[in-house]
């Protein structure tokens, strides 16, 4: 599974997501888009974007931070 721009994007301000990867690899790309997309579609209730990789599971969870 990849992590696409809409899949972030439609994380509700103060609420997570969890996402199952292929790999660390997957998880890692994901974690560098999110901290991207704070920057290049910033949005009017979001103020970054918090993410978190359980390495062993493949699991990353994206969190949007309310401003």
């Amino acid at each position: 599974m990849k992590v696409a721009k809409k899949d972030i994007l439609s994380i509700k301000a103060g609420s997570s997501k969890v996402m199952q990867l292929d790999s660390y690899k997957d998880c890692v790309n994901a974690r560098s888009y999110a901290y991207q997309l704070a920057f290049t579609d910033p949005r009017e209730d979001v103020e970054r974007y918090s993410i978190s990789i359980d390495k062993d599971k493949n699991q990353i969870t994206i969190e949007a931070i309310k401003k």
